[in-house]
């Protein structure tokens, strides 16, 4: 079980922390990706990597650029095993801010599953989907805006060290 968890932070580190910490012009250019990908990591539907890639493309024509590599990455974050849980969380908040009762279980979404991914999410949007988009705007605000100054702190705080030593 520790040889597993080694190959993930190795993984991570490689994918993650490495790009962050690589030499850039700019601080911010390391900082807009992590933003851009924490953030589009948080949008509820498997549309995130294809989200990111969009906005590197207007940003590059806006000379707003980010390293889409690093943005990539990071939205790794909601993935297979962390998606269902996400969605949950999603529906609970989207529910709160639209004062709604929240009458559905969290083991009732995953028998939505039982059919097939499709079909899940399926029902998912139809049911659900208005709840779910709610719900997740607050989250996606809230980690860009973490995902900007990690960003920025990891790559400020390695440049330090580098030129310190």
């Amino acid at each position: 079980m520790k040889e597993f968890w080694n190959k993930w932070k190795l993984f991570f580190e490689r994918k993650l922390i490495m790009p962050m910490k690589r030499r850039h012009k700019d601080p911010r250019y390391v900082a807009r990706a992590t933003m851009v990908g924490l953030g589009g990591s948080f949008i509820p539907f498997p549309v995130q990597m294809p989200f990111v890639f969009i906005i590197w493309v207007i940003g590059r024509r806006l000379k707003w650029r980010f390293s889409l590599v690093i943005g990539l990455a990071w939205t790794f974050v909601s993935n297979t095993f962390t998606n269902l849980p996400i969605m949950y969380m999603f529906y609970l908040t989207g529910n709160k801010m639209r004062g709604l009762e929240s009458n559905m279980s969290y083991g009732y979404i995953v028998s939505k599953f039982d059919d097939g991914l499709l079909h899940g999410l399926k029902d998912m949007v139809t049911e659900y989907g208005y709840s779910i988009v709610v719900g997740s705007v607050p989250y996606i605000i809230v980690f860009g805006f973490l995902g900007y100054f990690l960003g920025y702190y990891v790559s400020v705080y390695h440049r330090q060290k580098k030129e310190n030593v």
